[in-house]
């Protein structure tokens, strides 16, 4: 399944209630990024926590003021790509299909300064319930990994990797 997030709430009077989620950690492991979330898109997981879980039949709206909010589509599909470093690496990743019509990236710190190794993650919205192909490089040790490959993340929630570090050109394998 894909990766779910625990739902935190800021109570303004007994009346407004509103939800959010913490995605990334940087220096001190701070929150990188705070989502506001939609109440329609809160779920109740097996042990009674509010969380949201990607993709989420949602998209991505940015206020004027520069807030980020995430609410209800069913045009649109929300997935959390996520690339992990090796031990005192670094990763980074493009999309390469479909085209994201809104791409919220985020770090998160292995330590408390990152010097253990700084993976990376990116909250992406698409139109319409199409799988997204995204290729990844990342350094450090790796125990084994690959350093490069391509990793579909799949409407249902699964993702599959593609390692291409044997492979000097994609174009050969077409024919």
């Amino acid at each position: 399944m894909g990766k779910t997030y625990q739902v935190k709430t800021k109570q303004i009077d007994s009346e407004s209630k509103f939800y959010y989620i913490e995605i990334g950690k940087q220096q001190f492991f701070k929150p990188h990024r705070i989502v506001w979330v939609s109440p329609r898109l809160v779920e109740k997981n097996d042990k009674g926590e509010e969380v949201v879980e990607f993709p989420a039949k949602a998209k991505i709206t940015i206020t004027e003021k520069g807030t980020i909010k995430l609410v209800p589509s069913d045009t649109h599909l929300t997935y959390d790509i996520f690339i992990s470093c090796g031990y005192r690496g670094g990763a980074k990743f493009e999309v390469l299909e479909p085209e994201t019509e809104a791409m919220i990236n985020y770090v998160e710190y292995r330590s408390e300064r990152g010097s253990l190794g700084v993976s990376v993650g990116a909250l992406v919205t698409v139109q319409g319930e199409r799988p997204v192909k995204v290729k990844y490089k990342r350094s450090g040790r790796l125990y084994g990994s690959a350093p490069e490959g391509i990793r579909i993340y799949r409407p249902d929630g699964e993702s599959e990797d593609i390692e291409i570090s044997d492979v000097a050109d994609l174009e050969d394998l077409k024919a």
